[in-house]
């Protein structure tokens, strides 16, 4: 009789863990479109920021929504569907690369001035900025 109150309580547990780590895997991941941003930042001076010191600037921006204002240096497609715009920052080896969503259609041109929000992702040669949304 005990080791069968063992077992139920055991699979019980277990069906409870099943069906967390199900809800937690099939959960939708925030996009920054709902989001108001934490702090609001030229492109220039957040890559010099990172730049400059990647610890301090990651304290200060990594994880947040940050709001970058810039110019259209490129706007790229990928082949998994995501449109990246990367903004100018005055080096020519670095910019800020704004990533967004599998099938949001973004409207930048080359050299005209956008705002747009995304989550900090950190730095690598690049700043990074995922789950992106336009600011109109």
């Amino acid at each position: 009789m005990r080791k069968r109150n063992i077992v139920i309580v055991v699979l019980l547990i277990a069906a409870l863990g099943a069906y967390l780590g199900f809800r937690m895997y099939s959960a939708e991941v925030p996009n920054a479109a709902g989001q108001a941003p934490e702090l609001a930042v030229d492109a220039k001076a957040l890559y010099e920021a990172f730049s400059t010191d990647e610890r301090v600037a990651g304290e200060r921006y990594n994880d947040k929504v940050v709001e970058v204002t810039g110019t259209v240096r490129e706007v790229t497609k990928g082949p998994d569907g995501r449109v990246n715009i990367l903004l100018e920052t005055g080096d020519a080896l670095g910019a800020v690369v704004c990533e967004f969503p599998d099938g949001e259609a973004v409207e930048a041109a080359v050299n005209s001035t956008v705002a747009i929000k995304g989550y900090c992702a950190g730095f690598n040669m690049d700043v990074l900025l995922q789950r992106c949304a336009l600011i109109r």
